[in-house]
This record gives C-alpha cells, structure tokens and sequence, in this order.
C-alpha cells in the first residue's frame, strides 16, 4: 500500500526517475571517465539535491511544521543537510571545469509544490524519491569507481545521509500514523 500511494501522482519520483533514465543512457556512453560525462552525470545530483532543499523547506514551514515544532526541526534539518549535498556537488562539478546548473528543469517547478494532501502522503512521495535517489547515486558511485575515487568518496558520504533521512522519515511516518 506504501509503495502504491507514494508512485501514484509523484511528479518529485517521476523526474527523479527520468534524471536517472537520462544518465544512465550517458552511463553507457564509451567515454568513461570524460570530463564532460562526469560534469553532465554531477548535474543530475545537483538537480535533486536543489529540488529536496525546496522540497523539505517547504514542508518545515507547512501548516504541520508550523504547528509542530519536532515536524519543522526534522525537515529544516533535512533541507540544511541537503544544502551540504548541493554545495559539495557543485564544488566538484567546478574542480571538473564546469559550471554548476542551478535552474534544474523541469525539477525546479515541482520542488516546493505545497498542494492539498496530507503530511504523511508528503512524507511517502519524499521516503520514495529519497530511496530512488540513493539507487540513482548508488548506480553513480559505480560508474565512478574506478576513474573517479573522489566523486564515489563524495557521493558515497551523500548517500550515508540519504539513508539517514529515510529512516528519519519512516520514524516520522510511525509517530504521525501512530
């Protein structure tokens, strides 16, 4: 049931999954290793970084984060760690030579959408994109392995925190629900 509600209608997993589609077509690209190929595969990580800031943002000064002080400190906490992620990948898509893209279409429009809908089903889309990000960044760190090691260092830190943050928002889905 989870898995159902959070699919149906999440335009957030929706263009997390074309990100990952659209990378792993370059993944299988012959030119491992090109910087090029590594600044446009850094792009997609900066992309869902950005949307998650607004994204968890968003839902720390909702009407539930507003009337929850632990609900708006659980996501402002999120949105400041995300932030990192989103610093840490633009600083290396710039050590690569490249220029950080900070307009992620069509991400950006999607990110900090506040429509109707309950708190929970906001934390199930997030559970499910967390979790296809960490596979997108997990696929990454692959690709990365051997001609990259400090973006696989990076993006393996990136995805100690994805991690943490889904389990924050199971607990979180446990005590709403509860």
């Amino acid at each position: 049931m989870f898995e159902q509600n959070a699919i149906a209608g999440n335009a957030f997993l929706q263009d997390i999954n074309a990100l990952r589609q659209n990378a792993r077509r370059v993944m299988d690209m012959p030119d491992l290793g090109a910087p090029e190929t590594s600044i446009g595969l850094l792009q997609t990580v900066l992309a869902a970084e950005i949307v998650c800031v607004l994204r968890y943002t968003m839902i720390s000064v909702s009407q539930d984060g507003l009337r929850n002080d632990w609900i708006g400190q659980e996501f402002q906490e999120q949105a400041k760690d995300e932030r990192k992620h989103m610093k840490m990948a633009a600083e290396r898509i710039i050590q690569l030579g490249g220029t950080p893209n900070y307009n992620p279409e069509p991400l950006a429009t999607r990110g900090a959408t506040a429509g109707p809908g309950s708190f929970a089903r906001r934390v199930e889309e997030n559970l499910a994109a967390e979790q296809s990000v960490i596979e997108h960044y997990q696929d990454l760190m692959n690709y990365f392995r051997q001609t990259d090691p400090q973006t696989c260092a990076m993006l393996a830190d990136i995805v100690q925190d994805e991690q943490d943050h889904t389990s924050d928002m199971e607990d979180l889905l446990v005590s709403y629900n509860g």
